[in-house]
């Protein structure tokens, strides 16, 4: 089977094409910026900009099933210009599902959001039933692009799936970008930086391990025909504020917080309900918060010896991550 992961150097991407690399024929992996890539078995990487590749007939050429992962922005840069995150992700989907509508037997997986597509929740846990009133310029355009999923399945038969993901952590989250909470807070402390704390810290979300997000994605791009919109998240929710303590406990020190004034796009509180997901693609999560950070944190103290000259492993090479037992989520 060969597979096609468009947006392929993120966090979610890095760990889906490790995965792929090990069970597809092949994997054909793409991003804008064709440096500093990690080099997996079956894996070929290609430079292409999601905002104004014309190239995709070609490129799907023999691919079997596509991941979509790419996207420039997040609800931060979203909001101050909503018309270039338009042009340059629902746009630029569009043109790509243009040229899948005629690419025999494709599967196509959208990594929406889970996080940011319903708005204000009525009540948690948030099923695939909740109406959608997103806050943000960019959870408007991820619903967007699951409606013109919708479109194509209905007026071309296209086989497509919207995964609503939500609030995913993981190492090889880019610091630069401000996305991953548990991520960017596990990082400070372990660098005993002071870390930015938006509002008092009762925002609750649901955070889910990357290796989770990934099983999900193998298994939504595994099942034809399987509809969506499917929500994919841990299922528990938890406090800022409850992050905070849980990575201090298990780096054994306070850290220095600096709270900042809430920002205008974050909803109190977002939980989703996974059942769904067990339902119609087989999957649940499997790795708890207290387990996901102690993975975390043994690929970031990895990742500073790394950049400390140490001859530790790299991160993308830690055996523990893929063989550490994982524990069953308590409800």
């Amino acid at each position: 089977m060969t597979s096609l992961i468009v947006g392929a150097n993120g966090l979610i991407g890095r760990r889906l094409c490790e995965r792929l690399s090990r069970t597809s024929v092949g994997v054909v992996a793409t991003t804008r910026r064709m440096t500093g890539l990690p080099a997996h078995p079956q894996v070929r990487w290609k430079a292409v900009d999601l905002s104004t590749f014309d190239g995709w007939d070609k490129l799907l050429e023999g691919v079997e099933t596509l991941y979509h992962l790419a996207w420039s922005t997040i609800p931060a840069s979203a909001d101050p210009d909503p018309a270039r995150d338009i042009l340059e992700n629902v746009v630029g989907t569009v043109r790509m599902l243009e040229a899948a509508r005629r690419a025999p037997g494709l599967r196509i997986v959208f990594a929406s959001s889970g996080g940011s597509v319903y708005g204000a929740p009525e009540g948690l846990p948030v099923s695939e039933a909740h109406p959608t009133r997103p806050v943000s310029a960019y959870g408007i355009s991820k619903l967007m692009v699951e409606h013109y999923l919708d479109k194509y399945r209905a007026i071309y038969g296209l086989d497509g799936v919207a995964l609503r993901i939500s609030n995913c952590y993981g190492a090889r989250q880019q610091p630069q970008k401000g996305l991953g909470a548990v991520t960017l807070f596990a990082r400070a402390g372990l660098r005993r930086e002071p870390l930015k704390l938006f509002g008092a810290g009762d925002v609750v979300r649901d955070y889910i391990h990357v290796d989770d997000v990934v099983d999900a994605m193998i298994a939504a791009g595994a099942r034809r025909n399987v509809t969506g919109p499917i929500n994919i998240g841990s299922g528990v929710g938890h406090s800022l504020r409850e992050v905070i303590a849980k990575l201090e406990a298990a780096l054994g020190h306070r850290f220095d917080v600096h709270q900042a004034p809430p920002r205008r796009f974050d909803v109190a509180a977002s939980v989703l309900d996974v059942a769904r997901a067990q339902d119609r693609l087989g999957w649940t999560p499997t790795i708890n918060l207290d387990v996901g950070i102690e993975l975390l944190l043994a690929e970031l103290r990895s990742e500073l010896e790394s950049e400390c000259g140490s001859r530790s492993s790299s991160i993308a090479t830690i055996p523990s991550i893929f063989t550490a037992r994982k524990a069953i989520l308590g409800h």
